[in-house]
C-alpha cells in the first residue's frame, strides 16, 4: 500500500490542487445534508472516477489535446446529432445518448472539446486570421455549428458555450469589432426567439422544442406582482427562504430545513443549501475559491510559452468558474433559472467527470508549459 501511494505523484499547480480536492470533500458534506445516503454513494464514485481521471490526464504532455480535441469536436457533433434524433428524455428535456446502456449528455462533451478546437484553430491559423471570411471558417462557424445544435434543448448550455467561445476569440486577438458584431447579431437572434415563442407559441416549439419554457422563466424572473412569481417562480422563492434562514454564519452543516422543499437542492440550487447551513460567511469562501482557481489559470497562461497551451488554460477555466457564477447569480434570484450545476460541488454525472477532466488539462500545462512545437502541424 506505501508503495502504491509513494507511486502517485502529483504535478502541476498545487493550488488548484488544495482547491479541488478541497470542494470535493466539501461537497461530500453538502450533497449528502441536501440528497441523504441514498444518492450518496454514487456522487463519491463519480468523485473519485473524476479524480483519478484528472490524475491520468494531467500526466499527458498537453500538446497532445489539441489533436484529441479535433477529434472530441467532430465526435460531440455527430453526438449532439444523435440528441436531436434518437435523444433520451428525462424531465421534459432531451438532451442525453445512451451508449451501451449508460446515459450521459454530450453537451458536457462539447463545452469542453469545442474550446480545445477553437484553440487549436486560433494557435495554428493565427497569421491568417485577418479578414471577416478567414475568423468565421476556421474560428467562429465551429463555435455556431455546437451551439446551434445544443440550442433546440439547452438554452443556457448554448448561451454559456457561445459567451465561452467569445472570451476565447477576445483572448486570442480576434478584432474586438468583429466579436462586437457577433454579439449584437446574436441578441437579435435571441429577441426574434422570444417573440415568435411568446406571440405565436405554435410556431416557436416546431422550432426549438423548450421555446415554451425559456419564455415562462425569463417573463417569470421580471414579474413584479408576488403571487405570480410564488407561482411560476416556485424554485427561486424556496432558495431566497433557505438563504434567509442561513443568514451570516448559518444553521450549521446537515441541519438545512428547506432541502426536502426546495426542488434540486442537490445540483442546480444547491448553493442556497450552502448558504442556509453555512451563511453568507460559507457561501463567500466557496466564491473566492473560484476566483483563486481562475487567477491561477492567468497566472499559468503567462508562463507558457505556447499560443495553444495559455488558450485552453484560460477557456477551461473561465468556462468552470462562469458556470459556477451563473449558479450562485440564479440561487439568489439575480439572473432567472438556468439549470447550470456548481461544478465540483454539485451532484452529477457526466459534467462533474468532464469538469475534472478539464482541471486535468489545466494542470498538464501547469506541469510542462514549454511546448508550443505542436502548432505547426
Amino acid at each position: 500500500m506505501s508503495s502504491v501511494l509513494h507511486s502517485i505523484k502529483i504535478k502541476g499547480d498545487k493550488t488548484i490542487w488544495l482547491i479541488v480536492f478541497a470542494l470535493s470533500l466539501f461537497s461530500i458534506m453538502v450533497v449528502y445534508s441536501a440528497a441523504g445516503w441514498a444518492h450518496l454513494t454514487s456522487h463519491i464514485l463519480k468523485l473519485f472516477i473524476g479524480l483519478i481521471g484528472m490524475y491520468i490526464v494531467h500526466h499527458i504532455p498537453f500538446k497532445y489535446f489539441s489533436r484529441l480535441g479535433q477529434i472530441g469536436y467532430y465526435t460531440s457533433l455527430v453526438l449532439l446529432l444523435m440528441v436531436l434524433v434518437i435523444g433520451v428524455s428525462i424531465n421534459g428535456a432531451s438532451r442525453w445518448v445512451s451508449v451501451a446502456g449508460l446515459q450521459f449528455q454530450p453537451s458536457d462533451v462539447a463545452k469542453l472539446t469545442v474550446i480545445l478546437f477553437m484553440a487549436r484553430q486560433i494557435s495554428i491559423h493565427r497569421d491568417r486570421l485577418g479578414s471577416f471570411i478567414q475568423i468565421s471558417w476556421y474560428v467562429f462557424l465551429p463555435l455556431l455549428a455546437v451551439c446551434s445544435l445544443i440550442l433546440p434543448n439547452n438554452f443556457s448550455t448554448a448561451a454559456l458555450v457561445f459567451i465561452n467561445g467569445l472570451v476565447l476569440m477576445y483572448i486570442g486577438r480576434i478584432k474586438l469589432n468583429f466579436i462586437a458584431k457577433i454579439l449584437a447579431s446574436a441578441f437579435i437572434v435571441a429577441g426574434v426567439i422570444y417573440g415568435l415563442s411568446k406571440f405565436m407559441p405554435e410556431f416557436g416549439v416546431k422550432i426549438l422544442p423548450r421555446s415554451t419554457t425559456w419564455v415562462s422563466r425569463i417573463d417569470s424572473y421580471f414579474l413584479n406582482n408576488s403571487a405570480e412569481i410564488m407561482d411560476k417562480d416556485y424554485q427561486q422563492t424556496q432558495s431566497l427562504v433557505a438563504i434567509q434562514n442561513g443568514s451570516l454564519f448559518g444553521v450549521g452543516p446537515g441541519k438545512s430545513t428547506q432541502r426536502s422543499i426546495l426542488p434540486y437542492s442537490e445540483s442546480d440550487f444547491i448553493f442556497a443549501i450552502i448558504l442556509e447551513e453555512y451563511g453568507f460567511f460559507g457561501g463567500t469562501i466557496a466564491l473566492l475559491l473560484y476566483l483563486i482557481l481562475f487567477f491561477r489559470a492567468i497566472k499559468i497562461s503567462f508562463k507558457t510559452d505556447s499560443i495553444f497551451g495559455g488558450l485552453i488554460v484560460v477557456g477551461l477555466m473561465f468556462s468552470l468558474v462562469f458556470q459556477a457564477l451563473i449558479n450562485m447569480l440564479v440561487s439568489v434570484e439575480i439572473i432567472p433559472v438556468t439549470g447550470q450545476t456548481l461544478p465540483l460541488i454539485s451532484m452529477g454525472g457526466t459534467s462533474l467527470v468532464f469538469t475534472f477532466i478539464s482541471l486535468g488539462i489545466i494542470l498538464s500545462v501547469s506541469r510542462n508549459s514549454l511546448n508550443g512545437v505542436y502548432e505547426k502541424v
